[in-house]
């Protein structure tokens, strides 16, 4: 199992594990269902790892702990989808966006090179000095001090006789970064994430800081169900 440990004001461990098949972008991997990995065959494959960046709002309110994803390697050994399962929004995002940058060698079978899927821990730890002040809920407090974001723009369009709820990471630039489903057909996720990826955000704000925080919408969505397109979110 990969493990690597960064002793400076944090500290992050990413764990390799048992992953989940998603779909892949490119047409032809489209067509290939990514493989399941265990730990030592993804930690195997593995050949540079980015560390992600502690986030300053993140360490003077005493958040740490981990953020798992679960993701999908392409073909060619690079990282397609990175999808949050659970963590802090404030250390989902830097972690998002570091585990979009790792490389690994392609996964051979017998048939060539095949897409696969597993799931990543990366925890963000502080140094024990740096905890001697730390509040007894330092997530209740941090949550009771963010105004969270909102939607304030979406594309007009025919009115959806469906709809789904999602939990969407918003970015510190308005942008959704992430969506998990919470309710509704998981058929309709891609459209729903296609939708959401065109909507405007105003980003949580933390005093005069903007930063990453979950918000839950209702997407409507079309009836169908079907799986027309690659959602262009998620991508590296």
């Amino acid at each position: 199992m990969a493990e690597l440990t960064v002793r400076r004001s944090a500290a992050w461990l990413p764990v390799l594990g048992l992953g989940f098949a998603l779909a892949a972008p490119a047409q032809r991997e489209a067509a290939q269902a990514p493989r399941p990995l265990g730990n030592k065959e993804a930690a195997d494959l593995l050949l540079s790892i980015v560390k992600p960046d502690y986030p300053a709002v993140a360490r003077v309110n005493y958040i740490e702990g981990p953020v798992q994803m679960a993701l999908v390697v392409g073909e060619d050994g690079r990282v397609r989808r990175v999808h949050v399962l659970h963590g802090n929004p404030l250390l989902a995002a830097s972690a998002l966006s570091a585990v979009r940058a790792w490389l690994y060698k392609p996964f051979l079978t017998a048939a060539g090179p095949q897409p696969f899927s597993t799931q990543v821990k990366v925890s963000f730890s502080l140094r024990e000095k740096d905890l001697e002040h730390s509040p007894s809920a330092p997530e209740r407090d941090l949550a009771a001090a963010v105004k969270p974001p909102e939607v304030v723009g979406r594309p007009s369009g025919a009115a959806a006789a469906e709809a789904i709820r999602l939990q969407v990471l918003v970015g510190e630039d308005g942008r959704a970064i992430d969506t998990t489903l919470l309710s509704g057909p998981p058929a309709m996720l891609p459209s729903a994430e296609i939708s959401v990826s065109q909507w405007q955000f105003r980003p949580a704000r933390w005093g005069n800081l903007t930063v990453p925080w979950y918000l839950d919408v209702d997407v409507p969505v079309e009836g169908s169900g079907q799986l027309k397109a690659w959602s262009p979110l998620l991508k590296p």
